[in-house]
């Protein structure tokens, strides 16, 4: 009988299904631009033109999608303009490929195998980001035009930051941390977290040697704005995001161990920075999921795709001791 009914549903449930041919219409390509200025140091610019959705990914994709050669870009502080000059990645200077590092989360020699246009400064250079300062963006290339302004907020210091066990915890060597900060009265800022963990491997560990975090660590949720906090002394428990090496720990997954050695950074950007990367972050993590709504990225670029974002930023570090 059991096995009567369960045939017949599976009859119901083939003949009720039906073949969705989803036409998804051609899109004009878009300039895509990402451009980042940090204090007291030279801007960053990476241009691309937006790709088709079924278009294949290669391991060289980075460099297949910042294509965008011989660009004019310029950079306009209170009306002196900068030209920014155009360096493939495996020429450019050590600080500006430590931007590059952390960006991509990708080995140094990638690079270098696949080199692609970066827009920035190089030598001596009045170009430095300096709080206090709107920079405006503008790119022009072939038919493609757009322009942006972003203002550099001065670096708000943590207050506090501690590592504990939470309420409850069953375990004596891991914990999350605790973060404190006090939001300016002013509305307006918004603030970017991310963790690294310097310490290294212990010898008897399979990745021994190597430092557990390479790169900062950005997880998705990452941004807020001060809408609710303003002018407030805030406090944030906050909890590791699990990377690519946490397969080899999956116990450890989410938290800190007794003994690490965590870099944390609090970033300050503009409103408009926090929109364009928060509607990106949002549109990433509904990618695999069924049920999110459609969501639209936010560009503040007029006539293109990406953000021009302006950052200071605190750095702490903590000894992971209860």
């Amino acid at each position: 009988m059991l096995t009567t009914v369960l045939v017949g549903m599976a009859l119901v449930i083939s003949n009720c299904s039906k073949v969705v041919d989803v036409d998804i219409p051609d899109a004009d390509p878009m300039l895509f631009v990402e451009g980042v200025i940090k204090e007291g140091k030279k801007p960053v610019v990476l241009l691309g033109i937006t790709q088709g959705y079924f278009d294949p990914i290669e391991f060289s994709f980075y460099s297949d999608f910042y294509n965008v050669s011989g660009a004019e870009v310029n950079v306009v502080i209170n009306g002196d303009t900068t030209e920014l000059v155009e360096v493939l990645t495996n020429a450019l200077e050590p600080e500006q490929l430590i931007y590059l590092y952390e960006k991509f989360k990708l080995p140094p020699y990638y690079f270098e195998i696949y080199p692609f246009p970066v827009y920035t400064v190089v030598g001596q250079t009045d170009l430095i980001g300096t709080i206090n300062t709107e920079y405006q963006l503008n790119v022009t290339y072939e038919n493609y035009s757009t322009t942006g302004t972003t203002t550099m907020y001065p670096p708000i210091p943590f207050n506090d930051q501690h590592f504990f066990f939470p309420e409850g915890s069953l375990s004596d060597s891991l914990g999350v941390i605790n973060i404190a900060y006090t939001d300016p009265d002013t509305l307006g800022n918004c603030y970017r977290w991310a963790s690294r963990r310097m310490n290294q491997y212990p010898y008897w560990h399979e990745l021994a040697g190597q430092v557990k975090d390479p790169f900062y660590v950005y997880p998705i949720g990452s941004l807020w704005d001060d809408i609710l906090i303003n002018g407030d002394d805030v406090e944030y428990m906050t909890i590791r995001i699990p990377t690519e090496n946490d397969y080899h720990d999956p116990l450890e997954t989410g938290l800190w161990k007794v003994g690490d050695t965590v870099l944390t950074k609090l970033e300050t950007i503009d409103h408009k920075a926090y929109e364009s990367i928060l509607s990106y972050e949002m549109a990433f993590s509904a990618q695999t999921n069924p049920f999110a709504p459609p969501t639209n990225v936010i560009s503040h670029l007029d006539s293109a795709l990406g953000w021009w974002v302006a950052i200071s930023e605190d750095v702490d570090t903590i000894i992971c001791q209860p």
